[in-house]
């Protein structure tokens, strides 16, 4: 009986400290509102007081290490305000780990939670941090059109034949107007049919509300071109006559609304969705002669596609994604600028925008 009487009193003790540790923990496990130095952290384990079972054979810690020493062992260079501000850091962890060592880690109970168990590093709410390069990036990637990237459509067993000549004949390179070596432009592309057309007139379309109907002066023995562009939500009848505009010439007519349409006047735009987006003439220079073939760069061009393989090839389609105006408002295919006699193409002030 006499026995039975002292460990009945352990046992309340020990119940009784863990019910004052259960107390700690639960007051400990509310959520933080700021940041605690690890110092202080560490503090708190050291002082915990719970029912671990003492180590039998603790081994006597080694002194704490001078982290000066340490660093030039590690070949490291650390300022006299790094020393002051990590020795105590260091050291307290290593205090703790040495606390450890005086525990029966294996005598102890897994059911015993500990402050550091229940301790959750508080975070700090989300900042929003704009891009600061995100127009750099918009004019690196060659087929953006906010807010998507295009991806053209490309028949399979075309896409495997290009693969392969890709890989037997590697294409020479030039630098582009950045400064950058740039790919030389294929056949598919020097055969398009890029000229400088003098717009002589321009009315409203009478069957289709956002239809342009323009006259078109490519100096050729047909007489003016007759194009249709759907440019009545962006911009005025008067901004578009008497301009040098850029006419794709070897697309066959499309009719529009009732009206045969010969060619098309190339834009840049700022990949906005709807009659939202803003777009612009791309235009050659005052200087530019009507009539005139656009060439890419020093490129020389090719024979003009017909314009049956210009459709059955999808040869523009293959072209276009790669047209973007560059940072000095410069219609490019693949960084080479499009250049008239007088000099650059351009459009009024989009930058990094696509072409089409």
């Amino acid at each position: 009986a006499s026995a039975r009487g002292p460990a009945r009193a352990d046992a309340r003790r020990s119940a009784a400290r863990r019910t004052r540790f259960a107390h700690r923990v639960r007051a400990s496990a509310e959520p933080a509102t700021e940041l605690v130095p690890l110092e202080e952290r560490l503090a708190i384990a050291l002082k915990e007081d719970t029912s671990l079972p003492p180590n039998p054979n603790p081994l006597p810690p080694p002194p704490l290490p001078d982290l000066k020493d340490l660093a030039e062992m590690a070949f490291l260079e650390v300022s006299e305000e790094e020393l002051r501000e990590w020795t105590p850091k260091v050291h307290g962890v290593l205090r703790w780990m040495g606390a450890l060592n005086e525990v029966d880690l294996a005598s102890a109970e897994a059911s015993v939670e500990l402050y550091r168990d229940s301790w959750r590093m508080p975070l700090r709410p989300d900042e929003v941090v704009d891009f600061a390069a995100r127009a750099d990036m918009y004019a690196e990637c060659k087929t953006w059109e906010k807010p998507y990237v295009k991806v053209p459509k490309v028949d399979k067993k075309e896409a495997a034949a290009e693969a392969e000549g890709a890989g037997a004949v590697a294409a020479p390179a030039m630098e582009s107007a950045d400064g950058e070596s740039a790919a030389a432009p294929s056949e598919d592309v020097l055969g398009m049919s890029l000229l400088v057309g003098k717009v002589l007139s321009v009315r409203k379309h009478p069957d289709a509300e956002k239809l342009y109907i323009e006259e078109v002066d490519c100096a050729e023995e047909g007489g003016p071109r007759t194009i249709c562009s759907g440019l009545v939500p962006y911009m005025s009848a008067s901004s578009i006559e008497g301009r040098n505009v850029v006419v794709v010439a070897n697309l066959k007519p499309r009719n529009m609304a009732g009206v045969s349409s010969a060619g098309m006047l190339l834009c840049a735009n700022d990949g906005g969705e709807g009659d939202e987006r803003t777009v612009q003439l791309l235009t050659a220079p005052e200087g530019a002669v009507a009539g005139e073939r656009l060439t890419w760069g020093t490129f020389a061009n090719v024979e003009p596609h017909g314009a049956n393989k210009v459709a059955k090839k999808k040869l523009w389609e293959k072209t276009q994604p790669d047209l973007i105006v560059n940072e000095r408002n410069e219609a490019t295919w693949k960084g080479i600028v499009l250049t008239s006699s007088a000099g650059p193409v351009t459009c009024a002030s989009l930058k990094g925008g696509g072409i089409s």
